[in-house]
């Protein structure tokens, strides 16, 4: 059974695990887009009882973590605007999808950003869906420009731009073949 998606087959064996994700990664972001009238990651954070933390974290963009019953997205105070709202987008989804993950001291740097890590590829795959927005991405599609054009003109990251031409040509069944994979590492130093 041929997996249409840009994570590693490795990853997800059955066509319907990554339909089920797929929607329920979708499903998360939209609501939350729809419940706080933003696509504004921080606001979210805020809405939902995540604190943002800006703090030097060395080589890491940013982790989430729970201490407690206290949620926190730390997010690296070195970074740049456009990065930052990526970064913190992709920390809510881990807060969203993985809550659990987060007290298993166990996680470490080594598996953050990784996209052949189930949980780090589903955090990407929201930030994509809560930041781009589906008809605005698609519209620029239409007018034929490249996935590097779209990304600059909705000043994001040309990684989590072809994440989300690879979902919307999955998940929605859209005529929309991305040019290349996104990078895997794209979201470390």
């Amino acid at each position: 059974m041929a997996i249409r998606t840009a994570m590693s087959p490795s990853i997800l064996k059955r066509e319907s695990d990554v339909v089920m994700l797929h929607d329920k990664i979708y499903t998360t972001a939209k609501e939350l887009i729809r419940r706080n009238g933003t696509r504004d990651p921080f606001a979210i954070c805020r809405a939902v009882g995540v604190s943002v933390v800006e703090t030097e974290l060395g080589s890491l963009k940013g982790m989430y973590t729970r201490v407690l019953r206290n949620r926190y997205a730390l997010i690296n105070s070195s970074l740049d605007e456009r990065t930052r709202r990526v970064v913190c987008a992709h920390e809510l989804g881990h807060d969203r999808l993985h809550g659990d993950l987060a007290s298993d001291f166990r996680l470490r740097e080594f598996v953050l950003y990784r996209m052949d890590e189930r949980p780090e590829y589903e955090a990407n795959i929201f930030a994509a869906h809560l930041l781009l927005d589906e008809e605005e991405v698609y519209s620029y599609v239409k007018e034929g420009y490249d996935a590097v054009q779209i990304a600059a003109f909705m000043d994001t990251d040309v990684n989590l731009m072809l994440l989300k031409l690879c979902e919307m040509s999955t998940e929605r069944d859209l005529k929309i073949r991305p040019p290349a994979r996104p990078r895997s590492n794209f979201l470390r130093y």
